[in-house]
């Protein structure tokens, strides 16, 4: 990827299913496959001076509602989708034993990160919040802020084909 000088921004154009959706970026503004971005809050915040009570400016709110790649890149669009994994326990953890005074064990699974979630948000987001739209504004992700898990999932989905 070439280095960029400045944060390619943009917005959701259309959220086209729980792990794509097309941002009305592309080619035309440099947009890559394999770049990140992240889907923002919309909401930005105005800093005021405490002492005078003045508008200072506003920045952007700094919390992501989940983050993005580039799959497909057109000259005014492109397609970005979920490719996190996490890890679900979608077996038990019951305390009452069965008939056979057995428990129900844990069953972990691992899947692709969705965009959509009603689970109770952990990074102080409200519910509401986390839910992507269309107008939703996207910041890319600097080359420096991915992990190596990012190039796990890369290898992965390489072994696999495209997890859908």
């Amino acid at each position: 990827m070439k280095a960029q000088s400045e944060q390619i921004r943009g917005q959701v154009a259309r959220v086209l299913s729980d792990r794509e959706v097309a941002l009305n970026i592309g080619r035309e503004q440099n947009v890559e496959v394999g770049m990140l971005f992240d889907i923002m809050v919309p909401d930005d915040l105005e800093i005021t001076d405490p002492c005078t009570g003045d508008s200072l400016g506003r920045i952007d709110r700094v919390k992501a509602k989940t983050r993005v790649k580039v799959s497909r890149v057109e000259d005014k669009f492109c397609i970005a989708r979920t490719y996190r994994m996490e890890r679900v326990n979608v077996g038990g953890a019951d305390v009452l034993p069965r008939l056979r005074g057995e428990l129900d064990l844990p069953r972990w699974i691992t899947h692709v990160e969705r965009i959509k979630t009603h689970e109770i948000p952990s990074d102080g987001l409200t519910e509401s919040e986390r839910y992507v739209a269309t107008g939703d504004p996207v910041l890319q992700v600097p080359d420096d802020h991915t992990n190596l898990s990012d190039a796990f999932v890369d290898i992965l989905e390489g072994q696999r084909g495209a997890v859908r």
